[in-house]
Formats: structure tokens, sequence, C-alpha cells
């Protein structure tokens, strides 16, 4: 990575060997308010130098906004946004392009810091695939009860930072924390949204309880089944205002604002309904602390919600016995409404017997969020600065990377642009919880290498040196006929593990991809042949590893293609 690609917009400290901290935000800006006043904390404190880290110029801003509404810090904004990641963010249209996708342009930059704090989990793939160097703190990013809040790879943290007892107890329990290697500190987020927010903004004057509804961007959510039912509900009365403040994934893409566009569009003469389509109010805790009302399902902002007690209602699209869930435990802060038609109905009796859901309502607050005369933010800095001070700079047992290791890295990361072009177009689709196939794999490899091709900016790589890929990935190339001439070869990301993925024309002019990866396959040595996406793969094993010729050829080419290629029996 070069370092131009890294707009630093601030002056390195001159203290002498500070613990180098670096907060990397990777995903959409809702996880931001989970880490900055951390950082402007950690920031203050004598011996350490803290850095902010983005591939999203918009994350950068709003960070140094932020953090001078809090008060400032000497922190130093770096922005990692190369061309083609920009290129891809400005197709697609989100804030992101995907939150795997910077990965391969910034692990060298992470593998400088001492210590990367961040609120999401994608980026520990890098702790051994990359940027080994660093110790690793897990923020949390919100204090919900779904079983993704306890997601297994918070166990590969060095670190983990926790809002409350309730999340502690879980973690625990499922072996995902350790003595000494974790802190109950609160939520930092509210001193954050407390301070950024506008106070007194309101979106209605007309002196009726405003109800918000949140739902969530997961097959979870109650949208698809009660969204524009209850807007129409809502329109049609005028007893309630009504906020539709939907997570921020649900709006993140071109395609998606311009549905929830239209929508808003279509209710823009309802004068008592107020659709936000993506302003910062989605995250700074502005509905939250004015809504009279919460609806929703899934999310973890009920718990934000509460911090006054309030009428919440919760809505059931898919009949779930959540009584006995313990990831539906915010459930039993208010009454459950299994029908659109029921919405307005429940939430009159969510107001009227309120008093029934008060004393459980301050219970799961006070289990979920840790209170303590020192702000949140101020007891994760000092978490953070005594397990870095007790540990010393380097990771237990992982050295920084030497020559031959940053050789290996820079093998795979240096071919970032088509870990970027992989992920912006997969893994190809199927079932939402189905793991994708070698074949889905192996197709989303080849298109991702067709997208690099066609941009202008891309960087070619057609050097296949066989004995360092095989060296750094455990994969074996096959030998490339004589008369072919590669064009381009990469290492994505996967499921599996990496994949080789050498793009080539042959003696007969057809491009094709020779994919790589160690999966299982129903295949053996003998080709096998499959398509998807318009794709066609003949694929097969040779000692544990899967190898696939994919193209837009003939069946009968593919297969002849493979035969040449596997092994003979």
């Amino acid at each position: 990575m070069k370092a131009s690609h890294f707009a630093s917009l601030a002056p390195d400290n001159d203290s002498a060997e500070p613990i180098r901290v670096c907060f990397f935000f990777n995903a959409q800006r809702h996880q931001l308010l989970h880490g900055i006043s951390t950082a402007v904390e950690l920031a203050r404190t004598s011996g350490f130098e803290v850095h902010i880290l983005s591939p999203d110029p918009g994350h950068i801003a709003y960070a140094g906004h932020v953090a001078e509404a809090l008060g400032g810090a000497p922190l130093h904004f770096t922005l990692a946004s190369p061309a083609l990641l920009a290129a891809l963010r400005e197709k697609n249209g989100a804030s992101l392009a995907h939150k795997a996708l910077s990965l391969g342009l910034v692990a060298r930059e992470l593998n400088r810091f001492d210590a990367v704090a961040l609120p999401e989990r994608t980026t520990i793939r890098l702790k051994r695939f990359g940027a080994p160097s660093p110790r690793y703190i897990h923020l949390d990013h919100g204090a919900g009860d779904r079983a993704i809040s306890f997601d297994p790879r918070i166990a590969q943290f060095d670190m983990v930072l926790m809002a409350g007892e309730k999340h502690r107890a879980r973690l625990m329990r499922d072996g995902l924390i350790r003595p000494g290697r974790h802190a109950v500190v609160g939520y930092p987020k509210f001193e954050a949204a407390d301070a950024v927010r506008d106070a007194a903004w309101r979106p209605f004057g007309n002196g009726r309880p405003t109800v918000l509804y949140n739902p969530h961007f997961s097959a979870l959510g109650s949208w698809k089944v009660f969204g524009e039912s209850m807007l129409n509900a809502f329109a049609a009365q005028d007893r309630y205002n009504l906020i539709v403040a939907p997570h921020v994934r649900m709006l993140d893409g071109k395609a998606r604002k311009a549905k929830w566009r239209a929508l808003a569009d279509a209710y823009a003469g309802i004068d008592h309904i107020h659709i936000d389509l993506g302003t910062e109010r989605l995250v700074d805790m502005t509905y939250t602390t004015l809504a009279d009302v919460y609806v929703g399902d899934v999310s973890s902002q009920v718990y934000e919600f509460l911090r006054t007690p309030k009428p919440c209602v919760f809505l059931d699209q898919r009949g779930i016995d959540w009584r006995s869930d313990e990831d539906y435990a915010h459930w039993r802060y208010g009454p459950v409404a299994r029908t659109p038609g029921a919405v307005l109905e429940t939430i009159d009796a969510a107001i009227t017997g309120h008093d029934d859901f008060q004393e459980v309502q301050r219970q799961g607050f006070a289990e979920t969020f840790a209170e303590n005369s020192a702000p949140a933010s101020r007891r994760a800095a000092d978490a953070i600065a005594a397990y870095l001070a007790a540990s010393g700079r380097q990771a237990a047992n992982v050295p920084r990377l030497g020559v031959k290791a940053a050789r290996a890295a820079g093998l795979i990361f240096a071919l970032a642009a088509g870990w970027l072009a992989h992920d912006a177009i997969g893994p190809a689709a199927g079932p939402a919880h189905a793991a994708p196939t070698f074949v889905e794999e192996a197709v989303t490899s080849h298109k991702a290498t067709l997208m690099r091709a066609a941009m202008r900016s891309r960087s070619e790589t057609p050097n296949l040196n066989t004995t360092e890929i095989r060296r750094v990935t455990g994969l074996k190339v096959p030998a490339i006929p004589v008369g072919w001439r590669l064009t381009d070869v990469q290492i994505y990301p996967s499921d599996f593990g990496p994949i080789v993925q050498v793009a080539a024309v042959t003696d007969q002019s057809e491009t094709v991809s020779i994919v790589a990866m160690h999966a299982d396959t129903p295949a053996g040595r003998r080709p096998m042949l499959r398509t998807h996406d318009g794709e066609g793969v003949a694929f097969w094993e040779d000692a544990s590893q899967a190898y696939g010729v994919v193209g837009s050829l003939s069946s009968q080419r593919l297969m002849r293609l493979a035969g040449e290629l596997a092994p003979r029996t």
C-alpha cells in the first residue's frame, strides 16, 4: 500500500514512544458513536497516541465533528480512500462499498499500531491474515439481546469492552471472554450522542404523542410485514405522530435509498408522519430521546429509548415463542402485536398499561448498562490503557511482521483491488443463511476479475509465483497449459479461506478463470459441471483442494479444459 493512499489530517505526536492506538471505523456511521468518545478520552491520556482511521471521508468529517463537540483531543484523523475504493463506493452509492472491502488496503497501515479498537467483527480476520501485530480491542456497538451480539468471533479479540453485566455474563458463559481480558465499562455512546445531537430539534409542533417506529434491517425485522400497513394506519388517524427511523443499513446503497425516497414522497403531504431518509438523527439518539412510544422488533435501540422508562410495543411477524428465548428478552418491556391491524390498539394498550412494565424496564436497563460516577468513555479509555500498559507493546506470541512475513502479506494485500471487486459483487446470492458453495465463490471471484479488467484504474497483476502462493496460502495452482496467456492473478477472501484466482486467455482466445481453494465439493478427481449466475464451472478435487475452470463457454468446452488441468486418474 502506498503512503499516498492515506491523507493524514493532523500532525504526528512528538512524545517519546507513545503507545499507538487506532480506532478503525469500517462500517456504516451508526458504529462511529460507539467508539469516538472513548478515543477522545484515550487521546487525553498521557503516553497514548490515538488515530481515527476510516475509508469513508464522511466518517472522518463526522468523527471530527463529534470529537469537537466532546471538547476536543489530540486525535490524528486519517482517510484511507484510494481511487479504486472511492470508485466502487460511488458505483453502488453506499457509505462503504462493503465492510470487508477496505481490509486489504489498510492491513499494512493497521499493522503499524500497538492496538486497534473497533466496534465490528469482520476486521478481526486481519489478526491472522495481514495485520497480526496489534492487539485487537472489541467495542460494543449496541447492547441488544440478539445472538449476533454474542458473535463467536469476539473470542478472537485480545480485549473486550462491554456495556453491562448482562453482556459479561452471557459472553463468559459462551466462552467468548477471558479473565483479565475484558471490562464492563458502561455505554460510551451516551456521552457522544448527548454531545452531538441538537436537543432542541422537533419534527412536529402539534402536541400529540410521538410514536417512533424503528425497524431493523435483518430478516428478523418487521418492515416487510408491518411497514406500509403501519404508515397507512397512522395516516388515517389524528391521535399520534409517527417517526419512521429505519436502521441505517436499510438505507445504504442507491437502490435502497431510491425505494425509501419514493415512499417518503408518497406520504409527504401527511404532516404528522416523518420518515428519515438517512440523516445523522438516525444514529445520535435524537428519535429515541424525543419519542413518547417505541415500536420496534429486534433493534438494540430499544435500550437507548429506555434510558427513560416509556411505553414500548414489539412487532412479531413470525409467531415467535419469544418468552423462552433470551434473544427476545427485550420483548418483556411492552405488549407484542402479531398482525399489522393490531398495532394502533397495541400502542393504546402500551400507554394505558405502562405501569405494568416500568419495573421490568428499569431492571433490564440496569442489567444492560453499568452505571458509575465516571463517564463510560473514561472507564473504557482507562480499561484500554491499563490492559495495554500491563501487557506490553506487542501482542503475546505474535511478533511484528518480519521481512518474509511482510512479503507474504504483501503478496495477498497488494492485490487489494481484487479483494475489493470480489466483495463488491459477492459472495453470490443464495438462501439468506446458507453458506456460499465452491461454485458460488468461484463465479464471484471470476466476475470480480472481469470487473477489475473493466476499470481503468486497476493494476494488473499477471505474474504467477506458484511457490510463494503455496507458501502463503497453502494452495497449489495447476500448471498453466502451453499457449495460454495470463492476464491477472488475485487472492481473494472467502468463507473457505483464501481463493487463488488466475485469469487467462486460452490458446483459442477464450477468457477463463482457474480457481483454487480449500473446500469440499461433490466432485472427486473427475471434473463435474455446474452453472451459476450465467457462468459455467467445471470443478474437481485433488488432495483436499478444490479447483475450477470458470467461463462463459459451452459445457463441453469447459469440461475439456478441466480435463486438461485435472490430474490424470
